[in-house]
């Protein structure tokens, strides 16, 4: 892993949280059934390391809760998971195909929906006051016991968040110059985006 400048780390994690409370905000605000407060998250991951993409999760959520509601507060063992896999997909070289950036992102919506049940259930009941609550109540009244209501409420919005999460990272890796990150070679390779490219995507 790259030795980070510090001062670059200090700048990237603030900016990491703000990235993923404007997206959250949105969402909120519009009542969508998804999260979008991870593209900070993995973006340091990638740009960082997994235990700063980690530390920008666990912060995230930690001033959601304080502000938003505090249910947000355990859902960061979530952030925290989704940190590490998204680093684990990136060195494998699973960023560089809108195939492969599609399928990790769906390996790690189903995963973290499940992290998400298992809070979700023994934490609050299985209604932590996010808009999927509807669909899990809509679940339990057709006869779904508990966990497998809100595991099912949860795959569909969870799964696409974390895809449209890992495409949208994939984006800005892609039409950022790069080449001003400490880690830009490391992080060209495993994008697919060579030197030329980076060069006109900065002209």
């Amino acid at each position: 892993m790259m030795k980070k400048n510090s001062s670059f780390v200090v700048a990237m994690i603030p900016a990491g949280i703000a990235l993923n409370w404007v997206a959250n905000s949105i969402v909120e605000m519009l009542k969508l059934p998804l999260f979008l407060n991870n593209i900070g998250t993995v973006l340091n991951a990638i740009v960082l390391g997994p235990v700063w993409g980690a530390a920008t999760a666990l912060m995230t959520n930690v001033i959601l809760a304080l502000i938003v509601r505090w249910t947000y507060l355990p859902f960061a063992l979530v952030g925290v998971f989704v940190a590490f896999m998204a680093y684990f997909f990136f060195r494998k070289g699973w960023f560089k195909k809108t195939w492969k950036v599609i399928v990790s992102g769906s390996i790690v919506g189903l995963v973290a929906s499940l992290i998400a049940t298992v809070i979700s259930v023994y934490a609050f009941g299985g209604f932590s006051g996010h808009t999927v609550d509807v669909l899990t109540a809509g679940l339990i009244a057709s006869g779904q016991e508990i966990f497998n209501a809100a595991f099912l409420a949860n795959i569909p919005g969870t799964v696409a968040d974390k895809v449209l999460t890992f495409w949208i990272v994939w984006m800005i890796l892609k039409t950022f110059p790069v080449r001003f990150l400490p880690n830009a070679k490391d992080i060209r390779e495993k994008i697919g985006v060579t030197k030329e490219k980076d060069k006109k995507i900065s002209a």
